[in-house]
C-alpha cells in the first residue's frame, strides 16, 4: 500500500493533549494510512484508538514508549505490536507510573520553594486525567507566565541539572527490551540522535550495543533529525539488519510546531516500513 504513516504518537493517556479517538480522527483527516499509539509507560490509550480505527477502517498499531536507563543516561524504547492486555506488561508499566507519580509532587515542591506559585491540582487539571509528566508542569509554568515556552521551562527548571529536576526510577534497558518481547512486541530505539552524550560516545557504537541487547529497529525518521542524521541511521540500520521506523512524536499542544504525520513540515514516513515490519514478524 502507498501512503504515509506516523509510528510515534502520544495521547491523553500520557502527556498528549488529544484523546486516542481524536488522534485517529485527525490522522484520517490528514490522509495518513496508519499510526501507532506510543504513550509513555502506559498502554491505556490503545483500546480506544484501535476501536476508533476499526470503525473508520483505519489501521492502528498498538504500542508503548518506555523510559529506561543506560550508561549514557535516560533513553526511550518504542514497543510495536505489543499485546497491550498482557498482565506482565501492564503490571510493570503500572510500577513505572507510580515512580512518576511520586516524582511529580517533589518537582512541585522544589518549584514552590523557589517562589513559583504552582500547585499539583493545576498540573492534574492540565493533564486531563492522563498520566502526569513534566510537559504538564511545563504547560502550567507557561500559562502562568513564568516561562516563554515548554522548552524554556525544561531548560530553566525541569531538565536534568536544572534546579527543580528530580530523578525517577527507570528500568534497565535490557529489562525493558525483554519486557516488550515478552508482550510479543518489537523493541525499537526511539530518536537516537536526541541523546546528548551519543555524539561523543559514538552513534554506531551506541546502536551496536543495543542491538546486542536485543533491539530490533531504529527510529530513523523523526521530527528533529536532520537529513544527515537520517542518512547516517539508514546506513547503520542496513549494516546491522535492523528495522527502520519513523514518527513525529506528536503530543498536540504540548509540543507546538510538530504536526501529526509531517512533524515540522517535511517528514515522510512511507507505509512500506510498516509492511516490512509485518512481513518480518508475521503480524
Amino acid at each position: 500500500m502507498e501512503g504515509l504513516i506516523d509510528l510515534h504518537i502520544h495521547t491523553t493517556a500520557s502527556d498528549g493533549t488529544l484523546t486516542p479517538s481524536m488522534v485517529v480522527s485527525l490522522a484520517c483527516q490528514r490522509g495518513l494510512k496508519a499510526l501507532a499509539i506510543t504513550d509513555h509507560d502506559t498502554v491505556e490509550g490503545n483500546k480506544e484508538a484501535i476501536e476508533e480505527g476499526r470503525q473508520r477502517g483505519f489501521k492502528v498499531i498498538p504500542g508503548v514508549e518506555i523510559s529506561c536507563k543506560h550508561p549514557l543516561g535516560e533513553i526511550h524504547l518504542l514497543g510495536y505490536f505489543v499485546d497491550w492486555g498482557s498482565e506482565i506488561l501492564q503490571k510493570r508499566l503500572s510500577q513505572l507510573r507510580r515512580y512518576r507519580e511520586e516524582r511529580n509532587p517533589e518537582i512541585i515542591r522544589k518549584l514552590r520553594g523557589m517562589g513559583i506559585d504552582i500547585t499539583y491540582e493545576e498540573v492534574k487539571e492540565v493533564a486531563g486525567g492522563g498520566s502526569i509528566g513534566r510537559p504538564h508542569i511545563a504547560q502550567v509554568l507557561k500559562e502562568k507566565g513564568y516561562v516563554f515556552s515548554n522548552q524554556d521551562a525544561f531548560d530553566r527548571y525541569l531538565k536534568k541539572g536544572a534546579p527543580a529536576y528530580v530523578p525517577k526510577e527507570l528500568l534497565p534497558v535490557e529489562e525493558a527490551i525483554q519486557l516488550i518481547k515478552e508482550a510479543d512486541g518489537i523493541p525499537v530505539i526511539a530518536h537516537p540522535m536526541q541523546y546528548r552524550t551519543v555524539s561523543t560516545y559514538g552513534i554506531e557504537r551506541f546502536i551496536k550495543e543495543l542491538t546486542g541487547a536485543g533491539i530490533e529497529g531504529i527510529e530513523v525518521y523523526y521530527s528533529t533529525h536532520s537529513r544527515e542524521d537520517t542518512a547516517t541511521l539508514l546506513n547503520i540500520a542496513s549494516r546491522y539488519g535492523l528495522l527502520v521506523t519513523g514518527g513525529t512524536d506528536f503530543h498536540g499542544e504540548i509540543k507546538p510546531g510538530i504536526e501529526i504525520g509531517v512533524g515540522m513540515g517535511d517528514m515522510k514516513v512511507p507505509y512500506s516500513l510498516l509492511e516490512r515490519m509485518e512481513e518480518v514478524y508475521g503480524v
